[in-house]
């Protein structure tokens, strides 16, 4: 038996495969972490891509909000936030006139406790504010785009002089790369601007990693500047979210320069697809389904799907907050089966946070999705067309049962690496 080592929410499973069995270990590149992370950030803030520092740009008595990440990020924004602050201090900014807003999307409030956690003792010196995409009075309609989809934000970002956000750079799903503008366009945005790119026919052209030619990602770009953002700062960060590049500055220039190092680190080819994959899920993406299942999403949307047909996906993560978004979680009970998802979602349409229905089903249609170490019971998974088992190695002994000449792809970190299928691995 060999041992190999899966990240499981705060701890990491030992799995153990027989030897003989063919094992592909997909891992992000190494990358050397940066020693000095503060020191790296006030480098980056005072040498800004394509931007004045922010000192050059705010005058005394304006207004700033800095759009910061919720509870599902981890970076150190602990460090980013200070700095930023001693910057627009520097330049004559009172700390009452700075508001953080927590980028929530259609994510929940965070508590005070996770933000404390999270943040540090800078909670203390400025007002911090979660951003709720339901509450009409906190957001501002600003109109609609080009392509007519509306531009409605968060009433505290939209009325700030000077617009800050904070971010990290990774595969994404949607926008081929999160970090730059998308703070803006979806982390503060109302519920229809979110809803109005999240559809049925939006979903269709997006693939992880794809930037270029990517329609959301050109949404995202369009809407940000119609609201102004004025600075970025964003991170690029291993496995173990230890940080390897920091950017600032114009929030498009300054993005792109760190995906030039996010590929470098996160996208592997690999030879063959596997029949047995498994997607390993670190805290805090751990915490729930609806972030955890995401695990999933670079076994079948990359490029190419590295699960072979009717293959199996399995997914280690305690899931302690539950299903996350409940929305998702009633359109996938609805549904008898895979075909009925993506029929509801088709015709019906669905709200920001219930695409997830969707791109579950899409994923099921290549491949059977297993959930392991997960404190969601057995029944629960089963309705939403998942299946399960108590832990991974019991997991992964039945799919070899089942297939004992089945070839393996292990990838620690499901949620960064990007494995990219070889062209001769057809």
């Amino acid at each position: 038996m060999k041992s190999y080592p899966i990240p499981c929410g705060k701890k990491t499973i030992n799995l153990k495969i027989p030897r003989g069995v063919p094992v592909e270990w997909v891992e992000s590149r190494k990358m050397a972490p940066i020693p000095d992370v503060r020191a790296a950030v006030k480098e980056a803030i005072a040498r800004p891509i394509g931007r004045p520092r922010l000192r050059d740009l705010v005058k005394p008595g304006q207004t700033v909000a800095i759009v910061v990440t919720d509870i599902t990020r981890k970076l150190p924004e602990e460090i980013i936030l200070p700095l930023l602050l001693e910057e627009l201090i520097s330049s004559g900014i009172k700390k009452k006139d700075v508001t953080a807003v927590v980028a929530t999307g259609t994510h929940r409030p965070n508590t005070p406790e996770e933000l404390r956690e999270k943040f540090g003792p800078v909670v203390d010196e400025i007002a911090f504010i979660n951003h709720d995409p339901r509450n009409r009075e906190g957001l501002i309609d600003l109109g609609k785009t080009q392509g007519g989809i509306p531009l409605v934000f968060n009433r505290a970002v939209v009325q700030a002089d000077i617009r800050i956000s904070t971010g990290v750079i990774e595969t994404h799903l949607f926008a081929g790369y999160s970090g730059g503008v998308k703070s803006i366009a979806v982390g503060v945005a109302g519920e229809e601007t979110i809803g109005a790119t999240h559809n049925y026919e939006m979903l269709q052209q997006t693939r992880l990693g794809v930037i270029e030619g990517n329609e959301f990602r050109r949404f995202l770009t369009e809407a940000t500047q119609a609201l102004g953002l004025h600075f970025i700062v964003n991170v690029v960060q291993t496995g173990k979210k230890e940080v390897v590049k920091v950017v600032a500055g114009d929030p498009v220039k300054a993005f792109h320069e760190g995906v030039k190092v996010a590929r470098d680190l996160y996208e592997v080819g690999i030879d063959r697809p596997g029949e047995i994959v498994v997607s390993g899920v670190s805290y805090p993406k751990s915490r729930d389904l609806y972030q955890a299942t995401r695990a999933a999403n670079v076994v079948a949307f990359g490029p190419r799907p590295v699960v072979a047909k009717g293959g199996a996906i399995l997914i280690p993560a305690p899931c302690e907050d539950g299903c996350g978004h409940p929305g998702y979680c009633d359109i996938m009970r609805r549904a008898e089966d895979i075909d009925q998802v993506i029929a509801i979602s088709r015709e019906e349409g669905f709200a920001p946070g219930e695409q997830k229905a969707l791109i579950l089903a899409w994923i099921l249609r290549q491949a059977r999705i297993v959930m392991t170490d997960c404190s969601l019971p057995e029944e629960t998974l089963k309705g939403l067309h998942l299946e399960s088992a108590p832990t991974l190695q019991e997991a992964f002994d039945r799919e070899l049962k089942k297939n004992p000449k089945a070839r393996v792809v292990l990838i620690p970190d499901g949620l960064l690496t990007l494995p990219v299928l070889k062209l001769h691995g057809a």
